[in-house]
C-alpha cells in the first residue's frame, strides 16, 4: 500500500535536514511587498505626521539658542534682568508648547504607521493561508520541511509587522529630522554646518557596510531556526516512536549543534550592530571638536553671533544623535528585509502573480469547460491512464484501463503497493494523470468544475482527520459549505448521522457538545465519525479505502450492513485487500503493480488463475472480522500519520484558547532562571562597561558644557583659545573611550544574553525529551505553540539582559552621577531636575504595565490564529474531499479580524510610549532652562556652572525617558520568559522516564510478570485501563495478547516499554520492578514493532540504526544479516542507492507497506533485544504479506525472542504458544487457541462472528 502515502501529513518533514531544505532568502522583495495603492494616503497621513513631528525639533534647537543667545545679550549689558526673565519665560514656555505638539504629532504618525504594519501582516498571513489552502496536493509532496519553515515564515510575519510599524515611522521622522537639521544649521552658519557633515560619508560607509553584516547574519540565523522548528516538531508529535527507539540522545545532540549554530549566526548579527553602533557614536562625539575651534573663530571674528553658533551646535548634537538612532532604525529595518525575502520565497509570490495573470487571461476559455452537471449517476472509466505522483519518478499507474459501474457496490481489490488508494486521489482531482482519460458519465474528468466532484463524490480514508472542535461540529463539518456556519445545520441531521455511524456510545460517554482530538479517540471511533460525515452529504458516489479496517468484528459487520442499505441502487467503490463482504454479483477490479490484471464480478473472478496468487487459503482464514487494530489510545504516536511514510503531522490542543496568562516581572524571570544562565561575570563585565559608557556621556556633557561656555566667553570678548585647546583633547579622548565602550558593552551583553538563550532552548528541549508520555498527553502541550514559543518568541529573552538591565542599570547610574555632580556644582537646579525623576519612573511603570496586557493580548490572538493555520495544512485534504476550504477561511479571517482589533489597540498604546518621551523630555528641558537661566541672570550661578549643571541634567533625563522606548521589546520578553518559566515548571524530573539503575545480566525462566496491576491514563485517573490483571511470560515463549477495544491490550505494550509508569511491584522484568531497571537498558532489550511504521527522511541505514546505542557497535555486515533474516535484502539492492536510498519523503518513497514493515522489523532486531512486540502489525497488510510476517514470526523469530502478539488476526493466534485474553482490563482466559476456543468461552464470543 505504498501509494497510500498521501495523507495530510505529507506536510511534514521529520527531524533529519540539509542545506538544501532552507528557504532561500529571495533579494529582490523588501518589506514594502504587500504594499498597495490604496494604502498611499495612509502612508501619505504617517508621514507627513511623522515630518511635522521632525520639525519640531529644530523649532527647539532654535528657541534654545534664542534661550542663551538672550543670556550673551544679558551679560554684555544689552537687555535688563526684567526683560531677560520675561523673554526667557516666553521662549521656554514655548520649548514646551512644541514638545507638547511634538509628542501629539509622534503619538498620531506612529499609531497609522503601526496601523499600516498590521494591515501588510494581515495581507501576509492571508496570503499565506490563501496558498496553503489552494495548493494542489503535489506541492505538500515536494515541499520540504514544511513544518519547521512555516514556523520560521510565522516569525518572519511578526518581524515583517515590526519593519512597517513604528520602525519605519521613526525612519521617516528620522530622515525629516536630519534634513530639517541641516538644514536649520546651514541657515544659521553654513561653514560651521560643513565642518560639523565632514565624518557623514564616513557614517554612511559604517552604515551600509555594517548592515550589510547585519542581513547576511539576520539570514543565518532564520535558515538554521528554521531546522530547529523541524526538529523540535519530530520530538512533539512522535514523542512515543523517540521514546521507545531511545532515541533522545541523538536528538538532544543534534538539536543542541543546530542551536549553537544559531547562536553563532546571531553573534555575527550582533557583533555587526554593535561596532555600527559605537563607530557611529565615536564619530558622532567627533564632529563638535573641529566645529567649536572653527565655530570660535567666526564668533570671535565677528562673522557669526553666539545666537546663530548655538543653535547651529544644538542642530548638529541633535543631528548626530539622530544619526545614531538611524542605526538601530536600519539594523532592524535590515532584519524586516531578510524576514520580507524568506517569507516571499516560501509564498513563491512571483508565481503566484504569474498564475493569477494566466487564470485572468484564459478564465473565458476555461469557463467553457468547467461543467457543472445537475446529476451524477456514477458511470466512471478509467482509459489508458498512467500515472506517478511528482514527487517520485517510480510509475504508479501503468496504462491502467477499467469501468467502476453505477448505482452498484464496486471493488478495487490489490496487493500493497498495487495502486488502489491512488485512484480516488486521481478521482478527486488531487493530481493530475501523466496519460490517459477519466470519465465520469462519458465526460472527462478535467472539466468538471471542482466543487461538482466535491459535492458528488465522498472519499472515506482509512485515517480520518479529526478536529479539535466538539463532536457535533467534526460531524456538521461535512456539509459546512451548505450553511453560513456550524450552527445552523440542523441538530436531527446530525444524530441521524451519529445513529447510522454507531457513535451512540462516544456521545453518551462524552456528549456530543465535548471536545475531541485526534488522540482523545481510538481508531474504531475516527472511522465511525468519518463515516457519520459521509452520511451527512450523502453524496452520489461513495470512496471507501480502507474505511473499516479499525473496526472491530461487531461494530464493522454492524457499519458494513447500514453502508449497503444505505448505498442501495447508488454508485459505492470500496477498496480493500480483504474479500469476505464481497457478494459474487458485486464489481472487482484486480490491480497488481499498477496495473489491471482482472475485472468483471466477483464470481468469475475467483474462477481465474490471478485469483490463486493471493493465497486465498490463508485468506479464508485470516478474515478481516477478526481484525480490530482500535486502540483505547495509540502509544507509539498519538497525531496523525500515514501508516507507511513518516510526515510529521502537528495536533494541535483541543482549542486555542484565549486565556492570558499573567505576566511575570523582569526581575522575577531572571530569578527563576539563574541557574541557566551562564557565565555570570561576562554580563556583569558587560554592565560595567556599560556603565561605564554611560559615565561617559556626562563627563563629555561637562566637556560640551565647558566648549559652549567658552563660546559665551568668546560672545563677550574674552580670550578662550586655551580652554578650547583643552576641553577639545579631553573631548577627543571622551569620545574615543564612549565609541570603544559602547561596542564591547553591546557585544558583550548581545553575546551573554544569546548564551542565556541558549541554555534556556537546551534546558526546555532536554526536559520535554526527558519526559514521560503523560506529558504529551497533556491538552497544554501544543507542539505549535512550543515550537514558536522556544524557536521564535525565545529571541525576545534577549532583550531582558541586553535593554532591560544595561538600560535600567545605566539609567540608575547616570541619575545618581548627574544628580550627584549637578547638586554639588549647584543645588539649586538640581532639586529642579530631580522632581522629573519620580514622574518618570512613575510614568515608566504605569505604561509598563499598560504594555503588558496590550502585548499579551496581542500575542495571544496570534498563536491562536498560528493554531489554526497548523491545524488547516494538518488536515488539507480532508479540507479538500469535504469542501471544508468556507468554514476555515470563515474562521481564519474571523481570528484575523481580532488580531486587528487588538493590534489596532495595542498601536495606541505603544505609540503613547514612543512619544511621551519626547514630552518628558521637553517639560524637563524647558523647565530646567527657564530655572537655570533665571538663577545664572540674578548671578547665583556662572556661565560655566550653568552650562554644566544644564547639560548634565539633560543627559539624565533623556536616559531616562529612553527606557519608554525601550519597553514594548522588554515586555515582550517578558511574556516569552513567563511562558518559558510554566514550561520548565510543567517539565520536572520524570522518575519513569530517568530512574532505575538495575541492569540484569541475564533472563529468568518467568521473563515477565504483571501482579493485580491496575492502571490508569494520568489525565483520566477516573477510568481504570487495567483493573486486576494478572499473568506471566516465561523467556522465548511466543504469547497473543488479544481482547476487544479498550480492554487494555495496548495499555500493557505501553507499560512494558514504560512510556507511562505502573504502581510498585506490579510490573516485573526479569524478576526487577520495571521501574527500577535502567531506562537505556529497558530500551535495549525490549523492542516494538508497531501497526504503522514511522521512518524519518533520511537514509535506510540512519532509519535502522536509530537511537541504537554506540556500545551495541552494529556493523554493516549486522545491518545486511537482518535484512536478510526478514526478507528484504534482495529488494534493498536493487535500490538505486541501496542502503543509502532515502525513505520517509515523497520525492524518495520507493518502499510499499509491507516492505516498510519488514524494515520495522529489522529496525527492532538489531537493538539485539530480549523481548519482541508485535502490536497489530499485520492489520494494514494484504493477505500476502500478512502471510510473509507470519511465517517469518513463526519460523525465524519464535524460541529466540520472548515475543508478544497483539492481534485480533486467528492465524497469528494460532502460532503462539499461548493466548492472553482480556476482557474489561482483567484476564479473562488463558491458554492455547485450540483449547480456549474448546471452552466456547471469552475468545470464542470474540472471533464469533468472524467463524
Amino acid at each position: 500500500m505504498e501509494d497510500e502515502k498521501l495523507e495530510v501529513q505529507n506536510v511534514f518533514d521529520n527531524y533529519k535536514s540539509n542545506d538544501k531544505d532552507d528557504i532561500p532568502i529571495d533579494v529582490k522583495r523588501n518589506v514594502f511587498m504587500f504594499f498597495e495603492k490604496r494604502d498611499i494616503p495612509l502612508v501619505l497621513l504617517g508621514s507627513f505626521i511623522m515630518c511635522a513631528s521632525a520639525v519640531c525639533t529644530p523649532m527647539s534647537t532654535l528657541l534654545y539658542g534664542k534661550a542663551l543667545g538672550n543670556l550673551a545679550l544679558f551679560y554684555a549689558g544689552e537687555q535688563e534682568l526684567g526683560d531677560f526673565l520675561n523673554e526667557t519665560r516666553i521662549l521656554c514656555g514655548a520649548v514646551m508648547g512644541v514638545g507638547g505638539a511634538k509628542m501629539l504629532l509622534v503619538w498620531l504618525g506612529v499609531t497609522v504607521f503601526m496601523r499600516f504594519g498590521e494591515i501588510q501582516q494581515s495581507r501576509a498571513r492571508a496570503v499565506l493561508f490563501d496558498k496553503i489552502l489552494k495548493e494542489e496536493a503535489k506541492w505538500y509532496d515536494q515541499k520540504k520541511n514544511l513544518m519547521g519553515n512555516l514556523a520560521q515564515v510565522n516569525r518572519c510575519i511578526e518581524e515583517l509587522r515590526q519593519g512597517t510599524s513604528e520602525v519605519i515611522a521613526m525612519a521617516v521622522q528620522s530622515l525629516a529630522l536630519i534634513i530639517s537639521l541641516v538644514a536649520m544649521s546651514f541657515y544659521q552658519t553654513w561653514a560651521v554646518t560643513l565642518i560639523v557633515m565632514a565624518t557623514s560619508p564616513v557614517m554612511a560607509l559604517s552604515g551600509w557596510w555594517f548592515g550589510r553584516l547585519t542581513y547576511k547574519g539576520a539570514e543565518e540565523e532564520n535558515e538554521t531556526t528554521s531546522k530547529g522548528s523541524k526538529l523540535l516538531d519530530w520530538c512533539l508529535v512522535s514523542p512515543a516512536l523517540v521514546r521507545v527507539f531511545n532515541g533522545k540522545y541523538t536528538e538532544m545532540a543534534r538539536f543542541n549543534e543546530i542551536i549553537d549554530k544559531s547562536a553563532k549566526a546571531y553573534c555575527k548579527l550582533a557583533n555587526a550592530i554593535a561596532a555600527n553602533s559605537g563607530m557611529l557614536k565615536f564619530l558622532t562625539l567627533m564632529m563638535f571638536v573641529q566645529a567649536f575651534w572653527f565655530g570660535n573663530h567666526l564668533l570671535t571674528t565677528g562673522k557669526v553671533n553666539i545666537e546663530q553658533l548655538m543653535t547651529c551646535f544644538s542642530s548638529c548634537l541633535m543631528l548626530g544623535s539622530t544619526i545614531a538612532q538611524t542605526t538601530e532604525l536600519l539594523a532592524a529595518l535590515n532584519a524586516a528585509h531578510a524576514a520580507a525575502g524568506k517569507i516571499s520565497t516560501f509564498l513563491d509570490l512571483d508565481a503566484v502573480y504569474e498564475d493569477y495573470d494566466e487564470s485572468q487571461a484564459s478564465s473565458p476559455y476555461m469557463e467553457k469547460f468547467q461543467m457543472h452537471p445537475p446529476t451524477c449517476y456514477g458511470a466512471i472509466n478509467f482509459n489508458n491512464v498512467s500515472f506517478k505522483y511528482p514527487s517520485r519518478n517510480e510509475v504508479i499507474l501503468n496504462n491502467v484501463s477499467f469501468s467502476l459501474q453505477p448505482q452498484r457496490m464496486n471493488f478495487i481489490i490489490g496487493k500493497s503497493g498495487a495502486g488502489k488508494s491512488t485512484i480516488p486521489l486521481i478521482l478527486m482531482n488531487l493530481y493530475d494523470i501523466e496519460s490517459g482519460s477519466i470519465e465520469i458519465d462519458g465526460r472527462s474528468l478535467r472539466h468538471f468544475e471542482s466543487g461538482w466532484l466535491t459535492h458528488n463524490i465522498t472519499l472515506v480514508q482509512q485515517n480520518p482527520v479529526v478536529f479539535n472542535a466538539s463532536i457535533r461540529d467534526n460531524i456538521a463539518l461535512a456539509v459546512s459549505e451548505d450553511y453560513e456556519s456550524l450552527g445552523e445545520v440542523p441538530e436531527t441531521l446530525i444524530h441521524q448521522a451519529a445513529e447510522f455511524a454507531l457513535l451512540e456510545d462516544l456521545i453518551d460517554a462524552k456528549g456530543i457538545d465535548s471536545m475531541v482530538t485526534q488522540s482523545s479517540l481510538s481508531g474504531g471511533q475516527q472511522q465511525r465519525l468519518a463515516f457519520a460525515r459521509a452520511k451527512m452529504r450523502d453524496c452520489p458516489v461513495l470512496i471507501l479505502d480502507e474505511a473499516f479496517s479499525a473496526l472491530d468484528a461487531k461494530n464493522r459487520d454492524k457499519l458494513y450492513e447500514n453502508t449497503k442499505r444505505w448505498r442501495n441502487g447508488k454508485t459505492t467503490i470500496v477498496i480493500t485487500h480483504e474479500f469476505s463482504n464481497i457478494e459474487p454479483d458485486d464489481h472487482v477490479v484486480v490491480l497488481q503493480a499498477g496495473q489491471v490484471v482482472s475485472e468483471g464480478d466477483f464470481k468469475h473472478i475467483q474462477q481465474q488463475p490471478i485469483f490463486k496468487e493471493f493465497d486465498f487459503k490463508a485468506v479464508d482464514k485470516i478474515s478481516q472480522k477478526e481484525k480490530s487494530m482500535v486502540q483505547r489510545r495509540s502509544i507509539y504516536y498519538n497525531y496523525k500519520t500515514n501508516p507507511y511514510i513518516l510526515k510529521d503531522l502537528e495536533m494541535l490542543s483541543i482549542k486555542a484558547k484565549d486565556k492570558e496568562e499573567d505576566i511575570m516581572g523582569v526581575l522575577s524571570i531572571l530569578k527563576y532562571c539563574r541557574s541557566s544562565i551562564q557565565q555570570k561575570w561576562l554580563i556583569g563585565l558587560g554592565i560595567l562597561i556599560s556603565i561605564m559608557d554611560g559615565a561617559a556621556n556626562p563627563v563629555f556633557a561637562m566637556c560640551f558644557a565647558k566648549l559652549l561656555a567658552t563660546s559665551v566667553e568668546a560672545a563677550i570678548g574674552n580670550d578662550v583659545e586655551k580652554e578650547v585647546i583643552k576641553w577639545s583633547i579631553v573631548a577627543c579622548c571622551i569620545a574615543t573611550f564612549s565609541g570603544a565602550t559602547s561596542y564591547v558593552a553591546d557585544f558583550v551583553l548581545a553575546y551573554s544574553s544569546e548564551k542565556w538563550i541558549v541554555a534556556l532552548r537546551k534546558l526546555s528541549f532536554e526536559r520535554i525529551n526527558n519526559q514521560d508520555m503523560s506529558f504529551f498527553d497533556s491538552e497544554e502541550t501544543k507542539p505549535a505553540e512550543l515550537t514558536a514559543l522556544l524557536m521564535n518568541d525565545a529571541r525576545d529573552l534577549r532583550s531582558l539582559i541586553s535593554d532591560f538591565l544595561k538600560v535600567g542599570l545605566n539609567l540608575i547610574f547616570m541619575v545618581l552621577v548627574g544628580i550627584i555632580w549637578s547638586i554639588v556644582t549647584g543645588w539649586k537646579l538640581a532639586l529642579v531636575g530631580l522632581s522629573f525623576v519620580p514622574l518618570i519612573f512613575v510614568l515608566t511603570g504605569i505604561y509598563g504595565s499598560v504594555m503588558e496586557s496590550a502585548e499579551n493580548k496581542y500575542k495571544t490572538r496570534v498563536a491562536k490564529l498560528e493554531n489554526h493555520l497548523h491545524e488547516t495544512v494538518t488536515a488539507i485534504k480532508t479540507i479538500k474531499i469535504f469542501n471544508m476550504s468556507n468554514h476555515f477561511q470563515k474562521t481564519f479571517y474571523s481570528n484575523l479580524d481580532e488580531i486587528q482589533k487588538v493590534g489596532s489597540m495595542r498601536a495606541i498604546r505603544t505609540a503613547v510610549g514612543v512619544a511621551m518621551n519626547d514630552m518628558l523630555v521637553a517639560v524637563a528641558t524647558g523647565t530646567i532652562l527657564y530655572f537655570g537661566l533665571k538663577l545664572t541672570g540674578e548671578l547665583e550661578y556662572t556661565v560655566g556652572s550653568f552650562m554644566q549643571i544644564l547639560t548634565l541634567l539633560m543627559f539624565a533625563m533623556s536616559s531616562a525617558g529612553a527606557l519608554l522606548g525601550q519597553l514594548p521589546g522588554i515586555t515582550r520578553g517578558q511574556r516569552a520568559g513567563t511562558f518559558i518559566v510554566k514550561l520548565l515548571e510543567n517539565t520536572p524530573y520524570s522518575k519513569v522516564e530517568n530512574d532505575g539503575d538495575a541492569r540484569p545480566t541475564s533472563i529468568p525462566e518467568t521473563c515477565i510478570k504483571f501482579n493485580h496491576t491496575r492502571f490508569s491514563y494520568p489525565l483520566r485517573p477516573q477510568d481504570p485501563i487495567l483493573v486486576d490483571a494478572s499473568f506471566e511470560i516465561r523467556r522465548n515463549e511466543l504469547v497473543g495478547i488479544v481482547g476487544e477495544s479498550g480492554s487494555g491490550k495496548s495499555t500493557i505494550v505501553a507499560l512494558l516499554c514504560r512510556l507511562y509508569g505502573s504502581n510498585p511491584g506490579q510490573v516485573t522484568l526479569c524478576n526487577n520492578d520495571i521501574s527500577s531497571l535502567d531506562p537505556d537498558w529497558l530500551k535495549e532489550k525490549v523492542s516494538l514493532v508497531p501497526q504503522f511504521p514511522k521512518f524519518f527522511e533520511g537514509s535506510i541505514y540512519d532509519n535502522l540504526v536509530y537511537g541504537i546505542s554506540p556500545l551495541l557497535q552494529i556493523t554493516h555486515t549486522d545491518v545486511l544479516e537482518v535484512l536478510e533474516m526478514v526478507g528484504i535484502l534482495e529488494f534493498v539492492v536493487t535500490l538505486p542507492e541501496g542502503l543509502q536510498t532515502p525513505i520517509g519523503e515523497g520525492s524518495n518513497s520507493l518502499v510499499s507497506g509491507g516492505q516498510l514493515q519488514r524494515l520495522s522489523i529489522a529496525r527492532a532486531l538489531l537493538r539485539r533485544p530480549k523481548v519482541l512486540i508485535f502490536d497489530e502489525c499485520t492489520s494494514n497488510l494484504d493477505p500476502v504479506n500478512t502471510r510473509v510476517v507470519i511465517d517469518m514470526i513463526r519460523n525465524k523469530l519464535a524460541k529466540k525472542y520472548t515475543i508478544l502478539l497483539i492481534t485480533h488476526d486467528r492465524e497469528m493466534m494460532k502460532i503462539t504458544d499461548k493466548l492472553i485474553v482480556l476482557k474489561n482490563g482483567r484476564v479473562g482466559e488463558t491458554g492455547t487457541y485450540e483449547q480456549l476456543i474448546g471452552l466456547n468461552g471469552e475468545l470464542a464470543r470474540i472471533t464469533k462472528s468472524a467463524m
